[in-house]
């Protein structure tokens, strides 16, 4: 490394090291000086950090992949923060600037840190806590804090990433790694950021296990009617608007304290905008022409029930093939969801999938911001399909499980596979009976079926279904 390398970056590692405890503060502490509350997943995050700050060296190395705006930077800065009483090295650093602004490697950043400490990796006599923000910027990421990694017991690693394929499929990561996915906000999170109300401990893991692992819909009904009282309890002194605010953009930190609604959907357009700018060019061989066109994709699919892909890429007028390309892309940048449809898997391939937003706020950004024709009562029951699917996808993630859909004309939104079992799923705004799951039953063979809606607690005539008030499924 050259003289004058050198010197840029240590002068803004120094930089960096003096200003950090300033910025991590506007993440940690509100307009009043007190702690902003935390994420459920803070806990688990800050455990692994004081297990090794015990002398635990088992796992030291946590990646947090989760796509742009759902709070990875606040996450990282209130650990951060919470060190300043520690006696060990700390680093946050922010790899796009790194990488992009300041023009050099997370290597070279790192040995000249490793000079700026005064000592060798090997022989270091306390420990270094390292925070890396938006890794994915530097294409050797992966080796480079492998090669951290195994030099020392005394390093502990915390990685952020906007497109989980990067991180969790990088073969320098797989055996050394820990990953925590940073989901969206569900509603208790929601709220406990919003007005300070925290859950009632366990109700959540039980109307989960209710939902999920019964054996048939009585059971569900009855499961559900022994927990009322504590929903009923937790509810209390929450207005049900709140539940409008959360689909519409409350599964996003940083929107729930902004008071202008419009301010927010310009937040995320924003924050769309750099997802096609940026993480696509990164993810992608794209052109600048189809780069351009893919602001118009993601609104198409905000109006779309369904994708026909040969029909959007008509209406589009782009290739079929590029489209599929773009769609894929957008995956991996974790923007949308892809729901196929239930079947064989050449069937699958044959028919239109169900593309949801990764947030509900997403595509509530394009009917607000940009505008949409559709009915307040259809885009409403657009976006809790979303919020349901982004439940549904969180709770299934690390279990044996498919979700998909009934592509059969009056089909159920969802078939949801757990372990050996199906539960089928319909999603409604204001109230909903059970007319689309028992059409889906006469297709698929299913344990149960559960109409999510405003409707109260009711077990269908031939006990196969059960209407599962939101008031319940929000706190799952």
């Amino acid at each position: 490394m050259d003289v004058i390398k050198k010197e840029k970056i240590y002068n803004y590692l120094q930089e960096q090291i003096a200003q950090a405890d300033f910025r991590a503060r506007a993440y940690v502490f509100d307009e009043k000086n007190s702690k902003n509350p935390r994420r459920n997943c803070y806990i688990k995050l800050k455990m692994y950090l004081d297990d090794f700050l015990r002398g635990n060296v088992a796992i030291r190395w946590i990646t947090m992949p989760g796509f742009r705006g759902v709070g990875k930077t606040t996450l990282l800065s209130q650990l951060y923060f919470e060190l300043n009483n520690i006696d060990c090295y700390k680093l946050y650093l922010t790899v796009d600037q790194v990488t992009q602004i300041l023009g050099v490697s997370l290597q070279e950043v790192l040995e000249v840190y490793e000079e700026i400490v005064g000592m060798a990796l090997e022989r270091l006599d306390k420990p270094i806590i390292l925070f890396l923000d938006e890794i994915q910027y530097d294409k050797k990421w992966g080796i480079t804090l492998k090669g951290i990694f195994d030099r020392s017991n005394k390093v502990f690693i915390f990685a952020t990433g906007s497109s989980a394929l990067s991180i969790q499929n990088n073969p320098d990561v797989a055996r050394r790694a820990i990953t925590e996915k940073l989901y969206p906000m569900n509603f208790t999170e929601y709220l406990k950021i919003n007005m300070g109300k925290f859950e009632i401990k366990g109700l959540a893991s039980r109307l989960r296990k209710i939902l999920y692992e019964s054996n048939n819909a009585t059971e569900v009904f009855d499961g559900l009617k022994i927990l009322e009282p504590e929903v009923r309890k937790y509810w209390m002194g929450v207005e049900r608007l709140e539940i409008d605010r959360f689909v519409k953009y409350g599964t996003l930190p940083f929107a729930v304290k902004l008071k202008n609604e419009g301010l927010v959907y310009d937040q995320i357009k924003k924050i769309l905008d750099r997802v096609v700018s940026t993480d696509m060019i990164e993810i992608s061989q794209f052109t600048n022409e189809i780069i351009s066109r893919i602001p118009e994709v993601l609104y198409s699919i905000s109006s779309y029930e369904v994708v026909s892909v040969t029909n959007l890429a008509t209406d589009l007028g782009i290739s079929k093939i590029t489209l599929t390309d773009i769609l894929a892309s957008l995956e991996k940048t974790e923007t949308i969801t892809r729901v196929y449809p239930y079947g064989a898997h050449t069937s699958q391939i044959r028919k239109p999938s169900k593309y949801l937003f990764s947030s509900p706020a997403f595509r509530a950004m394009y009917h607000n911001f940009i505008g949409n024709i559709i009915d307040k009562s259809s885009y409403m029951g657009k976006l809790l399909e979303d919020t349901v699917g982004m439940y549904l996808v969180r709770y299934l993630s690390n279990r044996n499980y498919s979700l998909t859909y009934d592509s059969s004309m009056g089909g159920a939104d969802f078939i949801a596979k757990v372990g050996s079992k199906n539960i089928i799923i319909e999603v409604g705004y204001g109230e909903k009976g059970f007319t689309q799951i028992m059409e889906t039953f006469k297709r698929v063979k299913a344990k149960y079926g559960m109409s999510v809606s405003m409707s109260p607690l009711i077990l269908n005539e031939e006990k196969t279904a059960v209407a599962v008030p939101l008031s319940y499924f929000l706190i799952t």
